[in-house]
């Protein structure tokens, strides 16, 4: 099957957010599925401290708060792509305050007013240097010259252990001189070097972060090629116990003191009065509950070596850490939307002020004899009967997959005209304008054959617009690109080592390739909502050939070929299933091997439908496979609120879920049938004992699999 319409999510592997998470989700009231790596960890507000006076007044006594002035960004700098938070100081702000950085507009919906002196701002994407900050209340503005810099590199994650190890990947902007990845390059974070570095494309790198004190460093890439180089002031962030923004597991090996911190996932506050303890047996004296800031802590001489926390509250998913050495646990407790426990929908939120999109507007232009003006298509065939030439504009996605996170908006809104025909005429080519959203991306279009009756479209070329940088509101006029990159190329992909079969399935294979323009984002190419690149078959012996592809030559020299590949189950693409991602491919006409596969974990006490075992300890295991870094669980109660959540070592397949009904307040899981899953997931760089909640989001993933099972409690 070739150019299918999809009803899956490519984005998790085809059904990571549908099964027990849709459950949870649908029972437990929320309006969409959550996915794993939106739960946790909440949103901090940097710098968000009282003002000091630094606005040319005094924000206690009110003095001179009306004057308008801004006087700091901070963080002062970040990266090209936007996206992060910042603090606007200064005075004289009000609810209805609107902020510009580098003449673009930030959405009205991401500032947010603290007080007169304090807006706390979503950066918007910009040029890579120094930006004026402009914040406008009614007729009045006040401007900041230079107040903010754009980073040409930006690093993720930008935090890690001080034991370093932590994998991190550089990105450059294309629009930046003298900033591409060749050979011979060089990564510093302070003064010592980033290990292993490899170079993925000319705008891609990745390293291994080398041991460093606690605190922040400045990450420094020295360019082989023309001898300059890039900082990020203060990029990199070391810490010492679990990540302060991320949570689970860190602060180095057990050594008499175990810190654990519980933290409400979705309001970001501590947690008090909640439970937690050590081990499943009730009568040690490591248990108790957190005080006022979330915290409690264990010490003796026995808290050494492996250990397992559980945690738990009323109307709260509880959580298990199992098998780790970390000296500090930070937990984020995830609440059920239950009114029993005072969390109804309830009334709607008031409206807040909207977001803007953006508009790119160009022709499309084909080489020949006119130079001056527009010349015929005759890189497409002449149509047949029925036929028609026809192209269609885009621009690349923020990532790859069909969840709302990651899907453009129409481009044909606003009455746009993202369908190109071969009238009318142009300056120099064929005019286009689409609707997008405001970042930097690039701007790419697929012309070809299409079927008036059918809809259906063969693509025979494309041209690509790199480094285009829209505001909210903006217009970005202009651009203009050549449609002469043939998609005269294949790219095989071959399958190898896929596991045993599973108690149920899968019976057939799915696989998908994009191309990755590193911080410019992805080209999915979609047409009429289908994927023209996605592949599927109930056999694999022979390679899966993806046509019409073009090379990474000229405009697409630094994008690199994303391929993910599904072993599922059923018509939609469900579970059980089990999943494999490669990423940096750069050449076409080859073939791809797609090995490293996880078993698919089958349940086998409770065995499907039975009741859950006297020791209160899950047990599972996989058929073939490569043994997996993480192994996460998710059970969901006969109540339908989420009942727990385990993290365990890929090494291990067992999870104890130790009955906390004689605690106070606490309940066991509720009775009935309860439905769980297990994921397994390969994570390059992985460390258990550092394991943390961004660990959730699938894009980090190499390889999963996962199954759900259903039993009696």
């Amino acid at each position: 099957m070739r150019g299918a319409t999809r009803g899956q999510d490519r984005s998790g592997g085809w059904g990571l957010a549908l099964g027990v998470l849709g459950v949870l989700a649908i029972q437990a009231g929320c309006s969409e599925p959550p996915r794993l790596g939106e739960l946790p960890p909440p949103m901090l507000t940097p710098d968000a401290g009282s003002d000091s006076g630094d606005a040319g007044g005094f924000p206690d006594t009110g003095v001179d708060r009306d004057r308008l002035v801004v006087t700091r960004v901070a963080p002062a700098h970040g990266p090209f792509i936007g996206g992060n938070a910042a603090i606007v100081r200064g005075g004289g702000f009000t609810a209805e305050s609107f902020v510009s950085v580098g003449g673009r507009d930030v959405q009205p919906a991401d500032i947010d007013f603290l007080d007169p002196n304090r807006l706390s701002i979503v950066l918007p994407a910009g040029d890579p240097g120094p930006a004026d900050v402009t914040v406008r209340v009614g007729d009045t503005e006040a401007t900041l010259p230079d107040g903010y810099t754009y980073d040409s590199v930006y690093i993720e994650p930008s935090r890690g252990s001080t034991g370093g190890g932590t994998l991190v990947t550089l990105t450059t902007s294309p629009g930046a001189e003298g900033v591409a990845f060749e050979e011979g390059d060089e990564v510093f974070l302070g003064d010592a070097p980033c290990e292993g570095l490899q170079i993925i494309s000319e705008t891609v790198a990745t390293c291994v972060t080398p041991p460093s004190a606690i605190g922040s460093v400045d990450v420094r890439v020295a360019f082989n090629g023309t001898g300059s180089s890039a900082t990020i002031p203060d990029g990199f962030e070391y810490y010492d116990s679990s990540d302060p923004f991320a949570g689970g597991l860190g602060g180095g090996p057990l050594a008499g003191t175990m810190n654990v911190t519980v933290i409400d996932a979705t309001t970001g506050m501590a947690v008090d009065g909640a439970f937690a303890i050590l081990g499943e047996d009730l009568s040690t004296v490591h248990q108790g509950l957190t005080g006022l800031t979330g915290q409690i802590a264990f010490s003796g001489e026995d808290v050494v070596g492996d250990q397992t926390v559980h945690v738990a509250k009323h109307c709260y998913e509880k959580t298990s850490f199992v098998s780790f050495d970390a000296q500090d646990v930070t937990i984020f407790l995830i609440p059920w939307m239950d009114p029993m426990c005072g969390m109804g929908m309830g009334e709607p939120p008031p409206p807040g002020r909207g977001r803007s999109g953006a508009f790119v507007s160009g022709e499309l232009i084909w080489t020949g004899p006119n130079e001056m003006g527009p010349n015929p298509w005759d890189n497409i065939p002449p149509p047949r009967t029925g036929w028609e030439r026809v192209a269609y504009v885009y621009t690349t996605q923020r990532c790859a997959g069909s969840d709302f996170s990651c899907i453009n908006p129409d481009p044909g809104l606003g009455g746009s005209t993202q369908r190109v025909l071969e009238s009318p005429l142009g300056v120099r080519g064929y005019p286009y304008r689409i609707f997008v959203r405001p970042a930097a991306f690039a701007v790419y279009a697929l012309a070809g054959l299409e079927n008036r009756v059918t809809g259906e479209f063969l693509p025979y070329v494309m041209g690509v617009a790199r480094n285009v940088l829209a505001g909210p509101g903006e217009e970005i006029m202009d651009v203009n690109f050549v449609m002469d990159i043939p998609l005269d190329h294949y790219l095989d992909v071959r399958l190898d080592g896929i596991p045993g079969e599973a108690r149920t399935g899968p019976d057939r294979f799915e696989l998908a390739a994009d191309i990755d323009l590193g911080g410019e984002g992805v080209i999915v190419r979609r047409v009429n909502g289908v994927d023209l690149d996605v592949l599927g078959s109930r056999r694999a012996e022979r390679a899966f050939r993806f046509f019409a592809q073009p090379a990474l030559l000229g405009t697409l020299e630094n994008g690199r070929y994303r391929v993910e590949s599904g072993w599922l189950t059923g018509d939609f693409g469900g579970e059980p299933s089990s999943h494999v991602r490669r990423t940096g491919i750069r050449e076409v006409d080859t073939e791809v091997v797609m090995d490293g596969w996880l078993g698919i974990p089958q349940a086998t006490s409770p065995a499907f439908g039975e009741r859950i075992p006297s020791d209160r300890v899950l047990r599972w295991e996989a058929e073939g496979g490569i043994t997996p870094d993480l192994h996460l669980v998710l059970m969901l109660g006969g109540d339908g609120n989420p009942a727990w959540r385990m993290f365990v070592p890929g090494d291990r397949n067992t999870a104890p879920i130790p009955n906390l009904d004689s605690i106070p307040e606490i309940s066991d899981i509720a009775s009935g049938f309860v439905t769980w899953v297990v994921y397994a997931i390969q994570i390059p760089g992985f460390d258990f004992d550092e394991v943390s909640y961004d660990d959730l989001g699938d894009r980090s993933w190499s390889a999963w699999a996962l199954d759900i099972f259903t039993a009696q409690r």
